[in-house]
């Protein structure tokens, strides 16, 4: 599994704000999970927490990815799945 984090909107929300949260992908680069809560960069010490604010301003070098469609991408896989496993 690779994990990244993203700048991240649900384009149906009202009031549509950006908020960074991690994502995970299978080995194809395709997304299959990602983290309810947004992000907070954290550490037990200065160079921890230095480390993990990096990582996340690394979400800026990607394209913002639209979390409705994550869920309704995820909601067509699992529906597959079922399918396919019921035949």
């Amino acid at each position: 599994m690779i994990r990244n984090y993203r700048v991240c909107f649900r384009a149906k929300s009202r009031v549509p704000t950006h908020q960074i949260h991690e994502v995970f992908y299978d080995n194809h680069y395709s997304v299959i999970g990602y983290e309810k809560i947004p992000a907070v960069a954290f550490g037990d010490v200065t160079e921890e927490l230095y480390e993990s604010f990096c990582d996340m301003m690394k979400a800026f070098d990607e394209v913002p990815l639209n979390l409705d469609h994550v869920d309704y991408l995820i909601g067509v896989k699992k529906e597959n799945e079922r399918k396919s496993n019921s035949n």
